[in-house]
């Protein structure tokens, strides 16, 4: 895994850790509170129901660029509970929406909690499945397998938000191929200055690991 990758999977743990942290205290006093679901039938009939629809901001790492730096992604999930330690979510996604680099994502993947709060409102989440990138201007159409980790807040009236990060490994190997270095001219006995910036992309091999953040907000019902 190369190093920027490495950098940036850190950046999205801490960042996770950090919620988690801030979540902690609040989790303590939910704990404290008296769990009105279930002790009321009424209480249970008014929580919110196994449905969620969430509006996603994403920074995708597609190698799509020369830096390599992560672009936008704008998406919307709809989900369901299974169970009440697992649900399913699809997420349909527009990567850098208005630009020359515009494609689209489509993307399955099964929720699991980790660990959760005595109420169930603060958890730990892990996902996986599959996605598929359309009509990336560099890569074309790539199947991908994201895994992720997650902070998951489900508030009492049908509120949800969700903070996490990680990686994205190709299922197959793109069609772009790098170029060759550019090779300087000679000035003879001159000197020519010569800088070689690199490609203005990055392949993708199968196997290979791309980094994805995102936040999210929602609803349950």
């Amino acid at each position: 895994m190369k190093t920027k990758t490495r950098i940036a999977l850190l950046s999205a743990l801490t960042a996770v850790s950090s919620i988690l942290a801030a979540a902690e205290a609040v989790a303590a006093a939910d704990a404290e509170q008296p769990q009105i679901r279930s002790a009321a039938p009424a209480a249970r009939s008014a929580s919110p129901g196994p449905w969620l629809v969430r509006a996603e901001a994403s920074l995708v790492d597609m190698r799509d660029n020369w830096l390599g730096v992560p672009g936008p992604e704008l998406g919307l999930t709809v989900g369901r509970d299974l169970m009440p330690r697992l649900a399913i979510e699809l997420t349909g996604a527009s990567h850098e929406p208005g630009s020359e680099h515009h494609s689209w994502s489509a993307m399955a993947v099964a929720r699991g909690v980790i660990v959760a709060n005595p109420t169930g409102r603060h958890a730990l989440t892990i996902a996986g499945g599959p996605m598929f990138e359309i009509g990336n201007r560099v890569h074309g159409d790539m199947p991908f397998a994201p895994t992720e980790l997650a902070y998951v807040y489900r508030a009492p009236f049908g509120l949800t938000m969700l903070a996490g990060g990680g990686l994205n490994f190709a299922l197959a190997t793109s069609r772009y191929v790098e170029p060759p270095p550019t090779e300087c001219p000679s000035g003879g006995d001159a000197w020519v200055p010569c800088i070689d910036l690199g490609p203005d992309a990055h392949e993708i091999h199968a196997g290979d690991a791309t980094v994805h953040m995102r936040v999210a907000v929602g609803w349950q019902f």
